[in-house]
């Protein structure tokens, strides 16, 4: 019988060729990018040879970075590129994290048999001292975060990365900063907005209260089924799981 360490070397021994071939066309592309800005420099028709070596660029890195994982890792990397795909840019979903973590982590469950765990935590984008209430999922203690792309108000809020895997699939405008536990320092500022600006004080007390209605959801088995009871019905479980499959 072949033990799991044994199957691990021998599946990173196939996975190699693939590597090797990404990884070779990853540096063809960096080189024709190079290429593209030396001759074409800041023109219109040099801008747009240079976006589209960028993107052929991001996709390459993709694909090698998918090739690499191993494959049930691959099955939640595919799942959650389809959710975005179809569910964020296809449905246009925004300030979705809730519905996209309990998604993903009933999905992965129900069709897959894989076990995510929903986070409930914090983020910030840099442009304030406080922080805004955020749910995202984890496979094995990496990160998986597909909601941020996409925002309403994108002047008020930028998009942040699409982090499949700890993997930043997609780039953002900015980067968020997580957190599962509130820093000292952004609780007060928190506090101070409370103090300062009476009113906000209702919206601030709504978000915590949501906040900690989401942490009670996850925090059991069967706490996605009790969210999604609570939902519109295109937002539904069930509806989710047509447009994704």
């Amino acid at each position: 019988m072949v033990n799991s360490n044994t199957e691990c070397l021998l599946y990173g021994a196939l996975a190699r060729g693939h590597f090797v071939q990404a990884a070779s066309r990853v540096s063809k592309l960096i080189s024709n990018l190079q290429s593209v800005n030396e001759r074409e420099g800041k023109s219109q028709m040099g801008e747009a040879a240079r976006r589209k070596s960028e993107i052929e660029l991001l996709k390459a890195k993709n694909q090698m970075w998918i090739d690499s994982l191993l494959p049930e890792e691959k099955i939640v990397a595919a799942v959650a590129q389809a959710t975005f795909d179809k569910v964020v840019c296809g449905l246009g979903m925004t300030e979705g994290c809730y519905n996209l973590a309990f998604f993903l982590y009933e999905h992965l469950r129900r069709k897959h048999g894989i076990e995510v765990k929903v986070v409930l935590g914090w983020i910030n984008d840099g442009l304030w001292e406080g922080a805004a209430s955020h749910a995202w999922v984890e496979y094995q203690g990496k990160r998986i975060d597909i909601s941020l792309h996409k925002t309403s108000h994108p002047e008020a809020q930028p998009s942040g990365d699409v982090i499949i895997l700890d993997h930043i699939f997609r780039r953002g405008k900015v980067s968020y900063t997580y957190w599962q536990t509130l820093p000292d320092g952004v609780s007060k500022a928190l506090e101070q907005m409370r103090i300062s600006s009476p009113e906000l004080i209702a919206i601030i007390n709504h978000k915590e209260d949501e906040h900690r209605k989401m942490v009670s959801f996850a925090s059991t088995k069967d706490g996605a089924i009790e969210y999604f009871r609570h939902v519109p019905p295109t937002n539904s479980y069930e509806y989710l799981a047509r447009v994704v499959d």
